[in-house]
């Protein structure tokens, strides 16, 4: 379902979120994590979010989890015992922590270009240099992390960061043209 135009998500602990709600952040997990676990029954997806009493995000008609409730709960799935082996084997879970905070961190310095773009001159270089690069984001990484993190990838109530990068190379050439870079004047 999508969500209103702007919702703002309420955050519910476990133990006072609906039956109907808790249901709707499972289905959230096992629409996010299809490929990692397809064997598993929906009892055992049932049984680890039980065990995991993950809080609860609800955004208008949208129900789900916290990216790192996701990525505890997809821990506890991969330590079942009844998760036999893959072939070719699944990344480790820190491996996949570690592409969605690359991810994480490649959408906040989008959402920084525009900040920097008020005034361009008011950054080092290093700081100006870091969140470019960051936001320019890097293909193996995008890569990896899509092989980690399948389903919906952004949170509701959230641009999605897909039209920010597809400008992502343009705004960085503007910015520089503003610094007064060699070779963008």
């Amino acid at each position: 379902m999508t969500p209103p135009a702007d919702p703002t998500p309420v955050c519910i602990p476990y133990a006072q979120a609906t039956p109907h709600q808790i249901c709707l952040a499972l289905a959230y997990a096992m629409a996010a994590l299809p490929e990692h676990f397809p064997m598993l029954s929906f009892g055992i997806w049932a049984d680890m979010l039980l065990q995991l009493k993950p809080d609860v995000w609800v955004a208008g008609d949208a129900v789900y989890l916290g990216d790192e409730d996701l990525q505890h709960l997809t821990q506890r799935l991969v330590a079942s015992p009844e998760l036999s082996e893959f072939d070719p084997p699944i990344y480790l879970a820190r491996a996949g922590y570690l592409f969605k905070r690359f991810a994480n961190y490649e959408d906040e310095a989008l959402e920084a270009l525009p900040d920097i773009a008020t005034n361009p001159l008011a950054y080092s270089n290093r700081v100006f240099t870091l969140v470019t690069n960051l936001a320019l984001g890097n293909s193996v990484a995008d890569e990896l992390f899509h092989a980690t993190h399948r389903g919906p990838q952004g949170r509701p109530g959230r641009a999605d960061p897909a039209l920010a990068r597809a400008t992502v190379h343009e705004q960085v050439r503007e910015l520089r043209r503003a610094r007064g870079e060699m070779g963008y004047q």
